[in-house]
């Protein structure tokens, strides 16, 4: 939290030289750059802020007094000054802050003669301190969540964007330093509205602090803030809120030996004798506390100052808990009783979300129920066994409900699935409900809302493979109807899905179809089963599916995706005795959906690309001259004796001679205009086909013209370098 300010300005370096010359131009640069423009000014003030950041990272002990003139700056009226001077003010303190939170001295200690260097060193920490903390006060003020006064969105300072990031990176950098809880309690309203942008950034600060925390207090700190965030808002915040939480490394080893505790029972009786103890040895304390205060008044009053070992005593422990934090070590027992609180209020805030979604006024669109269930997940073997069975039924009671989409019910069957292949194995949970609800989802197509981890990059089809290979493959025992009922909806599923979905969804049936072998009559051409399958009940156990056909199988090996088109060659193909063969790959469904999915606009096998060949010759002159060479194409070229004389114009001149002594010249001009057009258009074939030649000749030559320049280029650069040279 806020720590108290300490008095470390020291004043034993105003007689330096070199410090007051560096004064005497820092005050001269200032004046200087009052009288300039505003573009000459910024670029004067960048040359000052890192004059004087290059010196503080040189000696930050003897030269941190010149980081005041940056501290100055970060409150100009200007923004780009400001953002200059708050984003070079973070990058010094993260290279000087020390590893260790820094105590204001007591008065005491400030009495007490210390040697020089001791006294430069508590002036430098003291100092750092208390511009640390007025920058910290500025940052909050421009980028923090919270609301803002109009007083203080008129004060001058960086951008709320600068803000934002100079606060992200403080703790991130510095989760140990001091004034760390005025930096989340900036930060944590970011995460409040849904559609807050800055949101992912302040959840990647606060994951990197969490990461780098390594006795827990600040994770602690955290999760108490996020948590009352989440109840303030009724879990109608971001879906980042709790994303940081995956990060937290929970020591199993002190968790298990806090767990296996015996709680003590007493009787009623025993319960308020221990009580009333308690209260006697606090009412004891109190008066004793209250005597000694009471003595110190009285000596006091005789003018006398007595030893106060109390205050002793505390500075002792003090000094042992700050000397602790400084080695990174903590007491067992205090460090089992911190593990336990942060597990209770992660798991507090998880079940809380989960609450609030099976209320009767749930939060719109649900935005933390993904990442509570991602979590949930994550650390389901921490969860205690009598809590599973209540949270089974809050399970159920979701599924039930049209609150959740079909991503977040699969998420929820798969967190189910985890919980009971743990732990939850001892509860005997009837999975039937499960089961249906698994299957009714099948019959819909999948949706996406995202996600918070790597689990989350996952389609939602492959998201619907993973939970049902962990439901049905994971368990030894299954009603044989109900895993054929599932196979039949698997391959109808796969024809309607997405490619990577299909092959995942063949695989699952593949998986199933080979460890039940009487499941295997699906694949006849005939139903072998009693009664009739019915593919519109929602219910796998009296839908009848070994009555049932894969004839889509039959569809699905003429699939456009070859990769789909293999696996139903591959199920279809399967014995129907006797053991089945491995199949190839070494992936699991889920991961072959993801592989071979196309949401990503990939497609898995590449495809090909088109071949670069010569171009078809579809012309007849290109096909008689493929052909026959030269003799092909004046073959091709030759118009014939009565087109020739036509196209000469002999014939054209008889008739028209004739016409004209015949007196019937009606059709003479348009016949004349038919004449006209044969002839430009075989002329120009001929010439353009005579010239071919030509024109290749003139290309070869122009190639070899432009390679003689060339040449002669390099020759003459290397002639004039060898000239040089010489």
């Amino acid at each position: 939290g806020g720590d108290d300010d300490g008095g470390g300005d020291s004043d034993d370096d105003d007689d330096d030289p070199a410090a007051a010359a560096r004064r005497a131009r820092s005050a001269a640069a200032e004046a200087l750059e009052a009288e300039l423009d505003d573009e000459n000014r910024r670029v004067a003030i960048r040359e000052r802020i890192a004059t004087a950041c290059r010196g503080v990272l040189e000696d930050p002990e003897s030269r941190w007094k010149e980081l005041r003139d940056v501290a100055k700056l970060v409150e100009d009226r200007d923004g780009d000054v400001a953002r200059m001077a708050a984003l070079s003010m973070v990058l010094v303190f993260k290279d000087v802050c020390p590893g260790y939170r820094i105590r204001p001295p007591t008065d005491k200690e400030r009495e007490m003669k210390v040697s020089k260097e001791h006294k430069k060193l508590r002036d430098f920490e003291q100092g750092l301190l208390k511009m640390y903390q007025a920058f910290v006060k500025i940052v909050v003020r421009r980028g923090g969540g919270a609301k803002k006064s109009r007083s203080q969105r008129g004060k001058g300072g960086p951008d709320p964007g600068t803000a934002l990031k100079c606060l992200c990176a403080l703790l991130e950098a510095l989760p140990h330093f001091n004034y760390r809880t005025d930096v989340l309690s900036a930060l944590v309203p970011h995460l409040s509205n849904m559609d807050s942008a800055a949101a992912p950034a302040v959840a990647r600060a606060i994951g990197g602090a969490i990461r780098a925390d390594l006795s827990g207090d600040v994770t602690l700190e955290a999760l108490h803030m996020v948590a009352q965030l989440v109840k303030q808002d009724k879990c109608a915040c971001h879906p980042e809120a709790l994303a940081p939480f995956l990060e937290i490394r929970f020591d199993e080893g002190v968790l298990a030996l806090e767990a296996g505790k015996k709680p003590e029972t007493l009787s009623r009786k025993q319960t308020r004798k221990k009580r009333a103890e308690e209260r006697e040895q606090w009412r004891k304390a109190r008066a004793e506390k209250d005597k000694k205060k009471a003595e110190k008044e009285r000596l006091k009053s005789f003018g006398h100052d007595p030893d106060d070992d109390s205050d002793e005593d505390d500075f002792e422990k003090s000094l042992e808990r700050d000397m602790s934090e400084a080695a990174g070590r903590m007491d067992n027992a205090a460090k089992r009783k911190l593990q336990s609180k942060m597990l209770l209020a992660t798991f507090e805030m998880y079940f809380r979300v989960l609450k609030n979604a099976a209320s009767p006024v749930p939060a719109k669109r649900l935005p933390l129920m993904t990442p509570a269930l991602i979590g949930l997940g994550k650390f389901t073997h921490l969860i205690s066994v009598n809590f599973m069975e209540d949270l089974m039924e809050v399970f159920r009671k979701l599924l039930a409900g049209d609150a959740l989409s079909a991503d977040q019910k699969a998420r929820t069957l798969l967190c189910a699935c985890e919980i009971l292949s743990g732990h939850g194995e001892a509860l005997h949970v009837d999975t039937g409900e499960f089961h249906r609800q698994l299957y009714a989802m099948l019959a819909k197509p999948s949706d996406w809302t995202g996600g918070g981890d790597d689990d989350a990059k996952l389609d939602a089809g492959a998201l619907r493979i993973k939970t049902l290979q962990r439901f049905l493959a994971g368990y030894k025992q299954v009603d044989q109807n109900r895993v054929a009922a599932f196979a039949k909806r698997l391959a109808g599923t796969a024809l309607a899905s997405e490619a990577g979905e299909a092959v995942g969804a063949l695989g699952v049936a593949r998986q199933l179809l080979a460890a039940y072998p009487k499941t295997r009559c699906l694949l006849e051409n005939e139903k072998v089963g009693v009664g009739a399958f019915d593919p519109n009940l929602d219910d796998p156990e009296t839908c009848v599916g070994l009555a049932a056909v894969l004839w889509d199988l039959s569809l699905l090996r003429s699939h456009y995706h070859p990769a789909v088109a293999a696996a139903a060659s591959e199920v279809a193909g399967m014995p129907l005795q006797g053991a089945v063969a491995t199949a190839l790959g070494s992936h699991a469904p889920a991961e072959l959906a993801r592989l071979h999915s196309t949401t990503r606009g990939t497609f898995r096998p590449a495809i090909p690309p088109p071949r670069v060949g010569k171009k078809a010759k579809t012309s007849p002159l290109d096909r008689a001259s493929g052909k026959g060479g030269k003799r092909g194409e004046r073959a091709v070229l030759d118009l014939g004796p009565e087109l020739r004389a036509l196209v000469e114009g002999t014939a054209h001149d008889e008739n028209a001679n004739a016409k004209g002594s015949g007196g019937g010249g009606g059709g003479g001009g348009a016949d004349e205009a038919v004449v006209d057009a044969l002839r430009r258009h075989f002329l120009e074939t001929k010439a353009f086909a005579v010239n071919g030649e030509l024109r290749k000749e003139a290309t070869r030559l122009r190639r070899m013209t432009q390679k003689a320049k060339a040449h002669a280029h390099e020759r003459a650069a290397a002639a004039a370098a060898a000239a040089a040279a010489a």
